[in-house]
């Protein structure tokens, strides 16, 4: 079956078959005790690329033959149900090859940005798995002005649509000062301090500067695996 629409990815139960290049996504709401028997099972499952991505949103999304030909993005998983399970089986490889156990089988994912995205809600951090990121340890800005906060191991971009609300927790004479002094700050980072108190924590944090190619090096990821 190849209805690769919203309404297909909707559904409460998605099969993929095909040849060789696809793979057969077949879940439901308790399939984790399944996947771990089915790895045992089937030892030797193909490995698959290039059908799953990760947006800089923090949304899964399937992309058919046509996506990976045109370079598309891909249809957005909407499920929440399935949404969950793939965060539950989210994982990485030695070499920093992100992937979703699906079975028996790997599904590497395609990442727009890195590996991790993050929200701000009232009672703390939230990864896009729907995991808390309880211990933050730096906050950072990335040439494009993009936020990230780090933790527990993780490199977490921040959903752009919560950038207000973390500018809103910048430090300041009072939130309607927050977005001038970020900007100040922007003009010469070296030069001056910053800091942020994000929801749910108790401690502030310095704001740093970081480049994309410093972040990913001091956490290794791959963008775009690949056999």
């Amino acid at each position: 079956m190849e209805d690769t629409s919203d309404s297909a990815l909707d559904s409460s139960r998605v099969i993929w078959t095909g040849c060789h290049k696809k793979f057969c996504l077949f879940w439901s709401p308790d399939m984790d005790d399944i996947v771990k028997a089915a790895m045992l099972k089937w030892p030797d499952v193909p490995d698959c690329y290039g059908w799953l991505a990760l947006d800089a949103r923090g949304q899964w999304r399937m992309r058919d033959e046509a996506c990976q030909r045109t370079g598309g993005a891909g249809d957005i998983i909407r499920n929440p149900a399935l949404q969950a399970f793939i965060g539950r089986n989210y994982q990485s490889d030695e070499a920093g090859n992100w992937y979703f156990q699906n079975g028996p089988q790997r599904v590497f994912v395609e990442l727009e940005v890195c590996p991790w995205i993050c929200s701000l809600t009232p009672e703390g951090i939230r990864l896009h798995t729907g995991a808390a990121l309880t211990s933050i340890s730096a906050v950072l800005i990335d040439e494009q002005q993009r936020f990230y906060l780090t933790g527990e191991n993780k490199l977490c971009l921040l959903d752009d649509r919560d950038t207000e609300l973390l500018i809103n927790c910048i430090q300041a004479e009072s939130p309607e000062n927050a977005l001038e002094v970020l900007d100040i700050w922007l003009e010469n980072p070296a030069g001056g301090s910053l800091h942020v108190r994000l929801p749910g924590q108790r401690n502030t944090l310095p704001v740093q500067f970081a480049k994309t190619t410093e972040m990913q090096a001091q956490f290794p990821y791959i963008r775009k695996p690949a056999p």
